[in-house]
């Protein structure tokens, strides 16, 4: 096959994967920020990133539903040491992480003050800073690497790593070397879960901007390296709750992976009608008012 055959190929792949992520009339997602915990928690990003002057909007929106289920069911604790591993491999939704703590009452942060390492709300998470980060992460690709070292550590401990990605990220090689080596482990107690919200801020040069699709056949690449993959809704608690909980039988021991389709941006209408455009940006002043307006109504609904 020919250099323009497989770009075409991809670009195919791509569309078919963008209309069964954003929906097609059979695999909608659940609209998302409609309950009180993610319309508060987007609204704490919303503000804080608007008074910073910029942020990475879509990517810190699409994520919120997927922190809230694992910090509700798993046993994270402000401490490495205690309880769950955490790691936010995707480190620039740092901010979805600290609004969705104080959002939940387990953490205050002063978020006007973002990027502020004496506040503990680093742009990227940083475990000097804040007890609540286990692993300091903003480098791509490195996190699941860290999980498979901590999972083999915990083994009969009865302790859980949870790892959380970008789709985006999922094009560094060391992320797959780290799933190669869990599933020759059969790291039952390793957990990743990947927001694919089909964007990423420097994608391929042949392709689109709005239709990067990063991480073509999400699926059937994980489960080629050994994992055990559901396939869910990142933005529906129920599934990610039932996955989150979900216990694998003793014969079918390995690690576990959630393909979490999301929407970039979820919850901003400027951000979800062009998502392409929430990478690390700022949001006009009419923009962030209906914003902040959809979110607070979405609080009292």
């Amino acid at each position: 096959m020919t250099d323009s055959e497989n770009i075409q190929l991809d670009r195919a792949r791509g569309a078919t994967e963008a209309s069964e992520r954003h929906g097609n009339g059979k695999q909608a997602l659940r609209r998302p920020g409609t309950d009180s915990v993610g319309a508060s928690t987007r609204l704490r990003i919303l503000d804080a990133l608007y008074t910073a002057g910029s942020g990475h909007f879509g990517g810190a929106c699409s994520v919120v539903e997927i922190l809230q289920a694992v910090l509700t069911y798993a046993d994270i604790r402000p401490s490495i040491e205690d309880g769950d591993i955490l790691i936010l491999s995707k480190g620039h939704g740092a901010i979805a992480y600290y609004a969705l703590l104080d959002t939940l009452g387990w953490a205050s942060h002063d978020l006007s003050r973002y990027g502020d390492a004496a506040e503990g709300v680093e742009v990227h998470p940083c475990r000097d800073s804040n007890p609540w980060v286990h692993f300091s992460t903003g480098s791509l690709g490195q996190g699941l690497s860290f999980g498979v070292g901590a999972a083999l550590a915990a083994v009969g401990t009865g302790r859980e790593v949870w790892v959380v990605l970008g789709d985006g990220e999922c094009q560094e090689g060391q992320v797959w070397e780290a799933a190669d080596l869990a599933a020759r482990n059969r790291l039952d107690n390793l957990h990743a879960v990947v927001d694919c919200n089909g964007y990423q801020e420097c994608g391929w040069p042949f392709l689109d901007p709005e239709h990067q699709d990063p991480l073509l056949g999400a699926v059937e690449k994980w489960r080629a390296f050994g994992w055990k993959v559901v396939n869910l809704d990142g933005h529906s608690g129920s599934e990610l709750k039932r996955w989150v909980t979900g216990r694998q039988a003793d014969e079918d021991k390995g690690p576990r992976v959630a393909i979490a389709r999301t929407v970039k941006g979820a919850g901003i209408p400027y951000f979800e009608k062009h998502p392409h455009l929430s990478h690390c940006t700022s949001l006009s002043e009419s923009d962030y008012l209906l914003a902040r307006k959809t979110l607070i109504d979405a609080q009292a609904s």
